[in-house]
């Protein structure tokens, strides 16, 4: 029998991932029931409610408005056309869309180096929805008590019931939302229109159903999920804060040791009483006693908590607050501001740029078959494609002027596109020069001057053969 030699480094390292191997700690799936958010009212609440409701408002009304008898918001990505009040604009504007992306960048980044997360506490679409849902779950179904019960397997048939209840509401909620995001590209009299004749299309039909169950599964089940691992604000938002920044922050000092309360106050302990309702009412489910996080959406639900407690203790209020580490005049916040001044800046340049956009839109373009044509009558012609769009929302009546000459006399459409074939004649002795063609709308009198230029080669040629 031949005797393999061992090698010692290969026999420990094998030995040691055995080790390993038989030391591991196992694994076992936890069964945690889903975290049940209970609603606290308060300042913070209300200011929610000041700005989620008016925005709720908009979203769902908007649809509805009109304007000189069209949809006052509606994406018309069939004619690449976007009505929004007495603005259209076409598929060449999103070129606009690149300033408002930098603007709103600007403005988010004033926003969170001032006041944290604002925006994903107060109007974040997914916050607004998701204490809507809460709101649903907590009329229905009851407190956050007999909710965990449910949760448990230990509610009534009634409680089984208020569930399914529940989800009826959350489905109804998110076909509603469904049915108003298409509504900005599929106007509602068309929709309502085509389901009573039972035409509605499959593309309508698919976006209903996709909207309906994200809306459903985001606001209803994911909740904190999305904010803690789907959002990507969360993941930079740190890079704009700083120590002037203004979040929720727990006073450590003044609450710590955390002990019960004693009604004499004769504790030695900290103002705080661990009575877990700052996590309790977390819709992203984190203690903010364990410091500043990265999963906390600046709502202030736990400072309403906290507050209630500390006035029922007998206790100051404040232990949770919304204040930044260290106070500075807004003189010395030079950096915010420079944000803000740059968000100002784009939003100002749109704005201008869009206002300055005329209502017709002109191109032209050479011939590229043939330099230029001789005619019978000794004449010379360029010959141009001009090209033209409507970009108002009302019919053109146009004319296009060579000097005095009438080149072209047409109409055009609300939104209509036209290509046209243009000669500019002049004699053969004329030499190569610029032009200015005038287009004139015979209904509202606006004009625009469209350069453009005659080439005679041959009177080129001619002079300089006498040159030399």
């Amino acid at each position: 029998m031949v005797m393999i030699p061992r090698i010692p480094l290969l026999s420990a390292l094998f030995t040691a991932a055995r080790r390993r191997h038989d030391n591991r700690i196992p694994l076992h799936m936890i069964d945690e029931p889903p975290h049940r958010v209970r609603l606290a009212s308060g300042l913070f609440r209300n200011w929610r409610r000041a700005v989620g409701w008016p925005l709720l408002a908009v979203f769902f009304i908007t649809p509805w408005l009109s304007w000189q008898g069209k949809p006052a918001v509606f994406f018309d990505l069939n004619a690449q056309q976007f009505h929004i009040g007495g603005w259209l604009l076409w598929s060449e504007d999103l070129l606009l869309l690149s300033g408002l992306l930098i603007g709103s960048a600007f403005a988010l980044f004033f926003v969170a180096m001032y006041a944290g997360r604002l925006w994903c506490g107060f109007s974040c679409p997914q916050t607004v929805w998701t204490f809507m849902f809460i709101w649903l779950e907590e009329k229905i179904e009851g407190s956050r008590q007999m909710r965990r019960k449910l949760d448990q397997g230990k509610g009534t048939r009634q409680q089984k019931v208020r569930r399914a209840l529940k989800f009826v509401a959350w489905g109804l909620l998110s076909l509603a939302t469904a049915i108003t995001i298409i509504a900005y590209f599929y106007p509602l009299a068309q929709w309502w229109s085509d389901v009573i004749q039972g035409d509605i299309s499959s593309v309508a039909m698919f976006w209903l159903i996709l909207i309906s169950t994200l809306t459903f599964l985001n606001a209803g089940w994911l909740r904190e999920s999305v904010c803690t691992h789907m959002c990507p604000y969360s993941r930079f938002q740190s890079v704009m804060f700083d120590n002037q920044t203004r979040t929720v922050r727990y006073d450590s000092a003044r609450g710590e040791p955390r002990g019960k309360h004693n009604p004499d106050n004769t504790n030695s302990g900290g103002d705080c009483i661990d009575c877990g309702l700052c996590v309790q009412v977390c819709p992203t489910n984190i203690d903010i006693r364990d410091g500043l996080q990265i999963a906390c959406i600046d709502c202030g639900a736990c400072i309403d908590a906290c507050d209630k407690v500390m006035l029922q203790t007998g206790r100051a209020t404040g232990l949770i607050t919304y204040q930044p580490e260290q106070q500075l005049s807004p003189l010395q916040r030079w950096r915010l501001w420079g944000y803000g001044a740059l968000a100002l800046s784009a939003f100002a340049v749109i704005l201008v740029t869009t206002l300055q956009q005329p209502p017709l839109s002109a191109s032209l373009e050479r011939d590229r078959l043939a330099l230029y044509q001789l005619t019978p009558d000794d004449t010379l012609i360029n010959r141009y494609t001009l090209k033209l769009h409507n970009r108002s929302q009302d019919a053109m009546q146009l004319t296009v002027y060579d000097q005095q000459q009438i080149l072209l006399h047409t109409t055009l459409s609300a939104g209509q596109r036209a290509a046209h074939s243009l000669d500019i004649e002049r004699t053969t002795d004329t030499p190569s020069q610029a032009l200015e063609l005038r287009i004139e709308d015979q209904r509202s009198g606006y004009q625009q001057e469209l350069p453009a230029r005659f080439t005679n080669p041959r009177v080129r040629t001619t002079s300089l053969a006498a040159n030399n």
